[in-house]
């Protein structure tokens, strides 16, 4: 006698490989809330590199130890003190924003790209206004830029992390 394993037919309903049925909007939350979660711990370990590599660069142990506005480095010290502590932070944002396009372009059904793009930039907004309320971007010219570019680099990392998530769904 053969004996047939039952199989449940909720488990086996393969009828929506588009996952699960969310709205878009529903999404855009998920995707701004996956990437402040992953965007936070990456930007301390961004940091925490950029503190490092600005020491390296200055011949200082610490950057504390940096001279004061006193005695400030010459001009292409001053600009590789600055990206040494930029880069690394933006870095962590578009690697952030671009696994939580990957994922909303892979499972997010009916959302793709537009909501991904909309989610990452909704997070970069979010943390920009806790930047400006806790007065770390002072002047506004600094302020608008550096809104300018949150937005753009997450929304360009989050579009190429959804277009490289489409390709990666499962084929009907």
């Amino acid at each position: 006698m053969f004996i047939v394993p039952r199989r449940l037919p909720v488990i086996q309903d393969n009828s929506s490989d588009e996952g699960p049925a969310r709205s878009p909007v529903q999404w855009v939350a998920i995707a701004a809330a996956l990437t402040i979660a992953l965007w936070v711990p990456l930007v301390v370990l961004a940091l925490a590199l950029g503190r490092a590599l600005a020491a390296r660069i200055a011949g200082v142990d610490d950057v504390s130890q940096l001279p004061g506005t006193a005695a400030t480095p010459p001009g292409p010290v001053r600009i590789a003190l600055a990206a040494s502590l930029i880069v690394p932070a933006l870095a962590s944002l578009a690697l952030a924003c671009g696994a939580v396009g990957l994922t909303v372009g892979r499972f997010g059904g009916r959302a793709g790209a537009r909501e991904a793009v909309s989610g990452c930039t909704l997070a970069a907004l979010v943390a920009w206004l806790m930047s400006v309320s806790g007065g770390s971007l002072s002047p506004w010219p600094v302020a608008a830029t550096t809104l300018v570019v949150l937005g753009v680099l997450a929304a360009v990392s989050a579009a190429l992390g959804a277009r490289v998530g489409r390709r990666r769904r499962p084929g009907p």
